[in-house]
């Protein structure tokens, strides 16, 4: 491969990574709870685009063209995890929503009882993720993400001929490798260290998320359907 070529593909790559979507939206979600969930949540999504360029490479989008029911299953399942994982964000922001909302009682009695069901409502809501649960979650999000499916089965493919050197291949996956690791764990640490700013709007930012996520999940889900029935 040309040094042109190396660049083109580092600048689309940059542009996909830099792009705000489900992956971005992820870490903001952990970041304002934890840095150390966002940072393992990080590093699951880039071993998703480690998975990605090497499927790729192997002759995905080849596949894809022969098999079209691969793509209806990738679209299939990652709308519907996407849309499983929306409701769960919403339904984990209303719920911390619900519980800073509380009023005390009239009696002190009631308001103590009613104070501690709120506190540990808000715990459970904001609690930290597992270090694989979130490892785990940073994969699934990105595994199920329409912008990394639309690049690596198309705009990648472009950057790596057919008959391309197993170096080149190789190089490749190490440059993507650095630059995502960088980018999303940076990212996420950047979002942690401003949790405390935004620790406010928390339950706002998990119920955004989770209709994002929803919605984006809805477009898969339905486009794996169109294709379902018109093939």
């Amino acid at each position: 491969m040309s040094l042109a070529a190396y660049l083109g593909l580092l600048g689309a790559w940059v542009l996909a990574i830099t792009v705000p979507g489900p992956d971005t939206v992820q870490l903001i979600r952990l970041g304002a709870r934890s840095r150390r969930s966002a940072v393992f949540a990080a590093l699951g999504i880039c071993t998703g685009n480690v998975l990605w360029p090497v499927v790729t490479m192997l002759g995905l989008a080849a596949l894809i063209a022969t098999f079209t029911w691969i793509l209806t299953a990738l679209y299939l399942f990652g709308g519907c995890f996407l849309m499983y994982m929306g409701q769960g964000a919403f339904r984990s922001g209303y719920a911390d929503w619900r519980a800073r909302a509380v009023l005390p009682a009239v009696s002190i009695n009631d308001a103590t009882s009613t104070s501690t069901a709120a506190d540990g409502a808000q715990a459970a809501a904001r609690a930290p993720l597992a270090d694989f649960a979130s490892w785990r979650l940073g994969l699934a999000t990105n595994l199920s993400n329409p912008k990394a499916l639309l690049f690596f089965g198309s705009v990648f493919a472009q950057f790596i001929p057919v008959d391309v050197s197993l170096l080149d291949r190789l190089l490749v996956l190490l440059l993507m490798t650095v630059v995502g690791v960088a980018w999303f764990c940076g990212f996420a640490l950047a979002v942690a260290a401003g949790a405390e700013k935004i620790q406010r709007i928390t339950p706002f930012i998990e119920m955004v998320a989770g209709v994002l996520f929803v919605v984006l999940g809805a477009f898969l889900a339905y486009e794996g359907v169109r294709i379902l029935v018109g093939g």
